[in-house]
């Protein structure tokens, strides 16, 4: 019997020699084995399987006669049954006369051979199109990848299913190149992420615009969307994609298109489930409750105070610390988290119909209520029928999200504030709640445990008909009626907790008012979009054109109202013993009620040209009306213009067609529009609240007003994008490179004045900004043997520059920190000191400047004297950093091998600042917390002269307020904010179909999977991917590390065909 005959990667690379096609196959391979040996041991060696039956020998070339080498050959429906041509594009097979081969090369057109007693089959490849002629959605329309001449990113539904996140923003993280999504929360009750596309070109709002199925919808409507139910997601980056959405596009355009069904389909019912386990992940811990006693001693005498520990009491501590336990650590637990997705789909030929249903469970991480955490439910359903030259679809979609939460607040702050001494407790053995010398008032685990909660229900409802006709050949008249209903409601039911002095006291500490509170939120909005569309595409011979113009409007009306009682008891709806009231009283009692009406009126349209598929122009436009301006300054015109060259067909370029498939230039300038601003901001309104302005250095008491201003208008953002696309190695390697400027003026602001005006300036159009960068994308196919590898890169960075500011500059302080915003400048920069290292003596202290009035010792902090006038003070500040994130960047490998998956997602920050505050940076923060964390333990000392951190000293002392004083910030709060974190990681098996057959499926795939598995950070003891400013470049407060602690994820799933 002849032996198998076997290739391996390493005979063929022997072979190959000078040949360029060395490089198809040899680097991917190499850099394969080096990172995955164990995957790819068993991938590069391709086993024919021999049999009783006649040889099939032939050879495999391209259409331009050139042999094709490590082209895989199989029988269709025998597993392992396969070879690969050689280096002259030969290949031989033992099979029968009814197999049918399959030949498959990354890059070419898959063919399928029936054997019929053929003993010599020679086969050419044809180049595969697929990749050129893949459809993208863009606004009001398609075009396809070869003929597209704007910026645009598509999102598959493979690169968000089956993937462990709470909602669709966190999905597209490191998706796409200049694509910035950062979380400000973990928090499944309160999660806060900032979604940004290219930058900052504005001091208001930089969030996108999301439209799903055709109609404008918001950012909590996107959040809310089942991933499974997604077919693809559009980002619009530039003027040439984003200017037919007009006066809302200048931050981008996310484009949501849901699934359907196929036509000639049969039913296909699929399943998936999936379940795991959520773990805080808590980076920072304190020291043991000895050490600690220890410290806050030492910070005391450095500050020339008094021990606050005795020698005893030190012992006692270091004796009990087997007993300690850190607050923290009792309030958060591992929580379970699960999703469950059921789908119907098909179609004949003239209908097709797709219902979805899904379940999202995921608990909170809080202890003290089973109740705490998130239910999403998702129902969608989307019809389509052809009647003649008609065109129907349907779409109706409705989610219901339910919440419940604690009513406590900063839990993890106060938690994580309290020392780890043995005899802190927040509980009792009898169930009592207990307070200490550092929390006085209330203890986490009591407001998690019986404080009450918040209990939310978000109802969104979705309808979207459209009616498409078929005038003549090429012109289409399309309508769109969509309607949104949405409707939330909050009740918050405060209880009062019974918290004791210690476990000694008898008798509970007094109730607040404030710890007995009932109130009621509800707020209604309707969105109701209408759309008429004129669509014409044609094709003469070698020209195309096509066309479009529409008629839009969105008319929004919301209504809100919440009434509040204070001293009233939740459960029994009865005053308490603290005021004595009853529900209907009015003393004590809030009512809000608020409503808000926006209209928007559009015109819109595109005109597009083509010749020979190789040169493209196209112009498009939106013509806006909103009602949130005056009628003389509401319409405005957002025009663009893009060009593209595929250089690929040029009769130049057909000697290197084999190595470039496919090389396009294109161009875009255009002008796009930003309307964030409130909806009567143009009005002047006399509110009720206390108001105060300056007079003669005191403050004067006065009512509340708010300037308007009659002729604001747009923010204007001028566009100028120019991009490269090429394929190389028929289509199997993909790039992309845009170049991006962006320059916004008549940015919204209000003038800077001084207090004595009482109030601020109304709102007007004074500021300018630049904003420009870059974005890459790197796709790549192979296939070695039987295993089939993708590798996605992407990266992009973005640099803004203030370019008008009213009054030039403003420095915000915040705690320890400052900030400033100046032209030349970016947006939002950090402000402070720069330091120069530590004082390490009382003579270079008498040499050196210091702060006025300062007094400082070896072991502080020593200030860079910026004018050299031997004074340290606010004329010695520098820009130290900006906190946007820079050379975002993601990398997804997926390979297939013999019915196994394995997929990875690492996603990255190359370049960021970020200045942290409180008591993560200074020891025992301003007698507000009394712990001292592991990570600043390397402070300085005579024997540590090359510490990280400065000496211990008492909070309010002179030193104190050198190092870590309120306000002047410095570079010693600054931390490198890079960051590498491997996002997803999943390893999948589909089991073969004459198994699932067998049980009556015709797909079953199990899974496991991992979410924010590895960080590689320089910084240990804080999230870096964790944000402290909001969608305005404003403040959130995370930045002291003050909030709900990053997940880590591991679980399994399954997906089920029928």
């Amino acid at each position: 019997m002849k032996k198998n005959r076997v290739y391996t990667v390493n005979s063929l690379l022997a072979r190959i020699g000078g040949n360029y096609k060395f490089w198809l196959i040899a680097l991917p391979a190499v850099t394969m084995l080096a990172q995955a040996p164990a995957v790819y041991a068993h991938a590069e060696t391709i086993t024919v399987v021999q049999q009783n039956n006649a040889t099939v020998r032939g050879s495999v070339k391209d259409a331009t006669g050139e042999s094709l080498i490590g082209v895989s050959v199989t029988v269709k429906g025998k597993e392992g049954v396969g070879t690969i041509t050689d280096v002259d594009g030969n290949y031989s097979i033992v099979c029968s006369a009814q197999d049918v081969l399959v030949f498959s090369y990354v890059g070419y057109a898959t063919q399928e051979i029936a054997v019929k007693n053929q003993k010599q089959l020679n086969v050419v490849l044809k180049e595969d199109t697929k990749v050129l002629d893949e459809v993208i959605v863009i606004g009001y329309g398609t075009t396809t990848r070869k003929s597209a001449v704007g910026a645009v990113d598509q999102i598959k539904a493979s690169m968000i299913e089956d993937r462990p996140v709470a909602n669709m923003t966190d999905a597209l993280q490191g998706a796409a190149p200049n694509v910035v999504i950062q979380q400000r929360s973990s928090n499944p009750n309160d999660r806060k992420t900032n979604f940004n596309i290219r930058g900052i070109s504005t001091v208001n709002d930089n969030s996108p615009l999301f439209v799903i199925d055709g109609l404008v919808a918001d950012g909590g409507s996107f959040d809310k969307l089942n991933p499974n139910d997604i077919e693809n997601i559009s980002i619009l980056k530039d003027a040439g994609t984003a200017a037919i959405y007009g006066s809302r596009s200048s931050n981008g355009v996310v484009l949501v298109t849901t699934k359907k069904g196929k036509k000639n389909q049969r039913a296909t019912v699929r399943l998936s489930g999936m379940m795991g386990w959520q773990n805080p992940d808590i980076l920072f811990s304190p020291v043991k409750g000895y050490q600690n006693a220890t410290l806050r001693n030492l910070a005391a005498t450095n500050a020339g105070e008094a021990p606050l520990y005795t020698p005893d009491q030190i012992r006692d501590l270091a004796a009990h610390q087997n007993e300690e336990s850190w607050f923290f650590d009792q309030i958060v637990r591992t929580a379970l988290q699960q999703n469950y997705n059921l789908s119907v789909s098909g179609g004949s030929d003239k209908t097709t119909y797709m219902v979805s249903m899904g379940y999202y469970d995921q608990e909170s991480n809080y202890v003290g209520n089973s109740d705490f955490g998130v239910q999403r439910y998702n129902f969608r359903t989307n019809v389509s029928t052809e009647v003649g030259r008609l065109k129907l679809n349907a779409i109706l979609a409705y989610t219901r999200n339910n919440s419940v939460s604690t009513t406590g607040g900063s839990l993890e702050v106060d938690a994580a504030r309290v020392p780890t001494y043995y005899y802190y407790k927040m509980k009792s053995e009898d169930g009592r709640y207990l307070l200490n010398d550092v929390l006085t008032e209330f203890n986490p685990l009591g407001a998690l445990e019986a404080g009450g909660r918040n209990k939310y229900r978000n109802n969104y409802l979705n309808a979207n008909v459209n009616a498409e006709f078929r005038l003549i050949d090429g012109l289409k008249l399309r309508g769109v009626l969509g309607a949104d209903v949405i409707n939330d409601m909050r009740s918050t039911r405060n209880l009062g907790v019974s918290y004791y002095l210690n476990e000694e006291a008898t008798e509970p500490r007094p109730v607040k008012d404030t710890d007995y509170r009932t109130s009621n939120w509800n707020h209604t909005a309707y969105l109701i979009n209408s759309q008429l569309l004129l669509d014409y595409n044609k094709t003469f011979g070698k020209h195309n054109v096509s066309g479009l113009f529409g008629v839009t409007n969105e008319s929004f009306t919301s209504s809100s109202n919440e009434i509040e009682k204070k001293g009233v008891d939740p459960d029994l709806g009865i005053g308490t013993d603290i005021t004595n009231s009853t529900v209907g009283n009015i003393t004590g009692k809030t009512f809000v009620d608020e409503s808000n009406r926006t209209s928007l009126t559009s015109l819109l349209g595109r005109v597009g040209y083509s010749y020979a598929d190789r040169y493209y122009t196209e112009f498009s436009f939106r013509y806006d009306a909103s009602s949130k301006f005056h009628k003389d300054y509401r319409w405005g015109f957002f025009p663009s213009v893009s060009l593209g060259w595929r250089l690929s067909e040029e009769n130049f370029m057909q000697a290197y067609k084999e190595r470039v498939g496919d090389l396009k230039l294109r161009t875009s300038f255009g002008i796009l529009g930003n309307q964030s601003i409130g909806t009567y901001d143009r009005f002047t309104v006399y509110e009720l609240y206390n108001n105060s302005y300056a007079y003669n250095n005191q403050t004067v008491s006065g009512a509340g007003f708010k300037l308007g201003k009659d002729n604001l208008t747009w923010e204007k953002t001028k566009t100028f994008n120019v991009g490269v696309d090429a394929s190389f190695f028929n289509n199997a390697l993909n790039v992309t490179f845009d170049y991006f400027y962006k320059r916004t003026s008549d940015i919204l602001m209000k003038p800077l004045v001084p207090s004595v005006f009482g109030t601020d300036m109304a709102m007007d159009n004074i500021g300018e900004m630049q904003n420009q960068g870059w974005d890459l994308s790197i796709n790549y196919r192979l296939k070695t043997g039987a295993a089939n590898h993708n590798f996605n890169f992407n990266l992009g960075d973005s640099w803004n520059e203030v370019l008008k500011y009213p009054g030039h500059e403003r420095i915000s302080q915040i705690e320890e920190l400052s900030r400033i915003t100046r032209e030349g400048c970016p947006l939002e920069s950090y402000y402070g000191y720069k330091m120069d290292g530590f004082f390490q003596s009382y003579e270079e202290i008498e040499a050196s400047a210091i702060p006025v009035g300062g007094k400082v010792q070896p072991g502080d902090v020593k200030f860079v004297d910026r004018n050299e006038d031997g004074v340290i003070d606010s004329k010695d500040k520098f820009i130290l950093g900006n906190a946007f994130p820079r050379l975002t960047f993601g990398f997804n490998y997926n390979v297939e091998w013999k019915g196994f998956d394995f997929g990875m997602f690492w996603q990255g920050v190359g370049k960021r600042d970020m200045m942290l505050r409180g008591e993560l940076i200074e020891p025992f923060h301003a007698n507000y917390s009394y712990n001292i964390y592991k990570h600043q333990l390397d402070f300085w000392t005579p024997t540590n002269t090359d510490a990280r951190w400065p000496r211990l000293t008492a909070p309010g002392s002179t030193s104190n307020r050198n190092n870590y004083g309120s306000g002047q910030g410095s570079d010693l709060f600054l931390m490198d904010g890079k960051y590498l974190r491997l996002k997803n990681l999943q390893i999948g098996y589909t089991f073969p179909k004459t198994w699932s057959r067998k049980v009556g499926m015709e797909k079953a795939r199990i899974y496991v999977n991992g979410q924010n598995l590895l960080t590689f950070s320089n910084n240990s003891f804080i999230d870096p991917e964790s944000s402290e400013f909001d969608s305005k470049m404003g403040n959130s407060g995370a930045n002291s590390g003050r909030n709900y602690p990053t997940l880590r994820y591991y679980g399994f799933g399954i997906d089920i065909e029928f």
